[in-house]
């Protein structure tokens, strides 16, 4: 008799832009409007430190300007949301779907994973791209830019979709292409993925140590099949 091995996993989480499809953001200029537009309004980018990354630049900013009320840390996520709303809608115009995304997608939904993504992309730019490459059917739950109080690597928009479904996050895969996906992931509790070809590098990720690599979404159906006979 054939023994049926319960798998370990109930959930595969996605971040969207590098992952599911290819990475258009400008960051460099992005990451030069937003700090000099911070700059104007009194916050000056010696404060970011060196080399700062736009999800560092959006939840420091926060961080500041909580210290001065809620209006002031209103005005300062307005601020940056407008800009990075822009770079949102500009990359919403050359996102291609990786090759396998759907394929891979449809696998997991036949084989009745909950399927969600957290994105530090905007709700308006995400739900115009989930529609028009048509994945928008697979997703159980969608957490965007402006349902986090702060964006990966901080892991509220990953807890928030666990909750939301109803999952352990010990139970549930996170795949990603940066090391804010991976911080996120393990600072939720959930398995990390690493995709390679997205934002970072597997160099510049060698610190995080991803439990898992994959070179392309075609490899995730094995590597849950691996995970249930372990």
């Amino acid at each position: 008799m054939t023994v049926i091995q319960p798998r370990k996993k109930d959930a595969v989480f996605f971040d969207f832009e590098g992952t599911l499809v290819d990475f258009q953001w400008n960051l460099a200029a992005a990451v030069d409007e937003t700090l000099t537009a911070l700059s104007l309004s009194g916050f000056s980018r010696e404060l970011y430190g060196p080399n700062p990354g736009y999800a560092h630049i959006y939840n420091h900013t926060l961080r500041l300007a909580s210290r001065e009320g809620t209006e002031k840390e209103a005005a300062q996520r307005n601020l940056v949301d407008v800009i990075y709303d822009r770079y949102d809608m500009e990359a919403l115009t050359r996102w291609q779907l990786y090759a396998d995304t759907t394929e891979v997608l449809s696998l997991l939904k036949r084989d009745n994973y909950r399927l969600g993504l957290i994105s530090n992309v905007g709700n308006a730019a995400l739900t115009a791209a989930l529609r028009k490459l048509n994945i928008e059917r697979f997703m159980d739950v969608v957490v965007s830019r402006n349902e986090m109080s702060f964006i990966k690597p901080d892991p509220e928009g990953l807890l928030s979709a666990a909750h939301k479904l109803g999952l352990s996050p010990e139970r549930i895969v996170f795949v990603g292409d940066s090391r804010n996906d991976v911080a996120a992931a393990h600072a939720a509790g959930m398995q990390s993925c690493y995709l390679v070809g997205g934002e970072d590098t597997p160099e510049r990720l060698s610190a995080f140590s991803p439990h898992s690599t994959i070179i392309a979404l075609g490899q995730l159906p094995e590597l849950l099949e691996a995970d249930i006979s372990n």
